[in-house]
């Protein structure tokens, strides 16, 4: 089971210099990420607005495996998907 956020909400994330996820804080409350699943980068509809992001899907201390992305224009992180 999982649950899509179809309004993704902005998260705080703490990243390594290659942008890799270390910590994430949501909600006041925040968790380690033990491990990256996968890793893949986005370009779309560059002709109308350009849309850049990478996507991780990792494991949270406590075993939460959530999707996360970050624009690459704006630098904000968002959380796109939880699952349980």
């Amino acid at each position: 089971m999982n649950k899509f956020l179809w309004e993704s909400c902005e998260i705080e994330v703490t990243e390594t210099n290659g942008h890799t996820p270390t910590t994430v804080a949501y909600r006041r409350k925040q968790a380690k990420v033990e491990s990256v699943i996968c890793h893949w980068r986005i370009n779309q509809e560059w002709w109308k607005r350009p849309v850049e992001r990478d996507y991780f899907r990792v494991r949270l201390a406590g075993g939460v495996v959530c999707e996360l992305f970050r624009d690459s224009s704006s630098g904000c992180w968002q959380l796109q998907r939880v699952y349980d």
